[in-house]
């Protein structure tokens, strides 16, 4: 029973700085998406997609950080960085179509109609610009993990919520 619990722990902390990260995004990729279409009822449908789809694409990047294809052995940093930012990106915009594709499911009843009117009741313009903002997030995201691994959480810790020294050195 131990085992399981450990290792629920496990997942449970992996799991929580890209959920966190995503819950916030969604939201305000959610009300952005709200104001820009004139749409200021707050549901609890847009407010459920956004965090049920944070927990998904949470789950998603812990199930891409395990995949051999991740590290690139012969890259630099930046080049790893920047393949795991697309790697991510393209599980995000998997789910961003997702998002647009269930309510035109749930509005003509069949997957097939919904696909067919895809083109004509998305707001293209809005949904590549919310792309844009979720790939320039996760690349922050990215850049952020790769510090805390490359300099420690404790360091980070330390960094971000010490106390501060004083003047700065120079």
């Amino acid at each position: 029973m131990s085992t399981v619990r450990a290792i629920v722990v496990r997942e449970v902390r992996e799991a929580l700085p890209p959920f966190v990260f995503f819950l916030v995004l969604f939201h305000l990729i959610a009300l952005t998406k709200a104001v820009a279409l004139d749409e200021y009822s707050v549901t609890a449908l847009r407010a459920t997609f956004a965090t049920v789809g944070a927990l998904i694409v949470a789950k998603a990047i812990l199930l891409v950080e395990a995949l051999p294809i991740l590290r690139l052995r012969s890259a630099s940093r930046l080049i790893e960085l920047l393949w795991k930012t697309l790697l991510f990106a393209l599980v995000a915009l998997a789910f961003r179509f997702l998002e647009e594709l269930l309510p035109l499911v749930a509005k003509y009843g069949s997957v097939v109609t919904a696909v067919d009117r895809l083109l004509d009741e998305v707001h293209w313009p809005l949904f590549w610009v919310i792309a844009l903002w979720m790939l320039l997030s996760l690349f922050c995201y990215c850049v952020a993990a790769e510090l805390v691994r490359a300099l420690g959480v404790a360091n980070v810790r330390q960094a971000l919520f010490g106390r501060g020294g004083g003047r700065a050195e120079r």
